[in-house]
């Protein structure tokens, strides 16, 4: 039977390859989605294809700092309280169901959006405040963990720019839905695609390079 560090370290794992692979998927769509040469049904199932895959990343991030913290905590990197790691998992199980919220467009859409959007601000803030904080000796936490936090804190802040570059995306969208599409419908699709693209590949490079701190901690 494994032992529960290990249950621990494989949920973390399972978190990281959900999301580099839930985002390839969804990288992988949006050129399907962009392309106007296909029929206007083809491109509506594959915007549909990538909202609900892309739900798989948004809800992995969202698990990484709770599994994260399990692992420091059963491995011995961290001495942290359970009840830090219980109230960390509560937290981002609360905060998938306002996800399922906001994907089922149920409820006040609107607020559940800036809910959203101000907790991923502050959770952001405190991947950067706690790594500095060890980095500067104020706490006792190792290197690789804060330098992981900062790569965490880019994720969010590249997830934000992605959501920033689609606010065209939707209206647009919806004209294409109507049948409604022109040349200048399709530009726009394809502008707020190109524009998110980079930071997509840049979430996948701190992925990586996160997984990589991991790989190259002693156990």
């Amino acid at each position: 039977m494994p032992a529960p560090d290990h249950i621990v370290l494989l949920l973390h794992l399972l978190v990281f390859v959900y999301w580099l692979g839930g985002d390839i998927g969804v990288f992988y769509s949006s050129f399907l989605l962009t392309d106007s040469k296909r029929d206007t049904a083809g491109r509506i199932a594959a915007a549909k294809i990538l909202n609900d895959v892309d739900l798989v990343p948004r809800i992995c991030l969202l698990l990484t700092l709770p599994t994260g913290l399990a692992v420091a905590a059963s491995r011995g990197w961290m001495s942290i309280d359970v009840a830090l790691i219980v109230a960390a998992f509560v937290i981002a199980i609360i905060w998938i169901w306002l996800l399922f919220a906001l994907h089922n467009q149920s409820g006040p859409v609107a607020v559940f959006r800036r809910i959203d959007a101000g907790l991923r601000w502050l959770f952001c803030s405190g991947l950067v405040a706690i790594p500095i904080a060890g980095i500067s000796g104020a706490i006792d936490i190792p290197l690789f963990i804060s330098l992981k936090m900062l790569l965490l804190a880019v994720a969010i802040l590249m997830g934000l720019f992605v959501r920033n570059a689609l606010k065209p995306f939707a209206p647009a969208f919806a004209k294409l839905v109507a049948g409604d599409a022109d040349a200048v419908t399709n530009e726009t699709i394809r502008s707020c695609l190109r524009r998110a693209r980079p930071a997509v590949i840049a979430i996948w490079i701190t992925l990586i390079a996160a997984a990589m701190l991991g790989i190259a901690t002693p156990i």
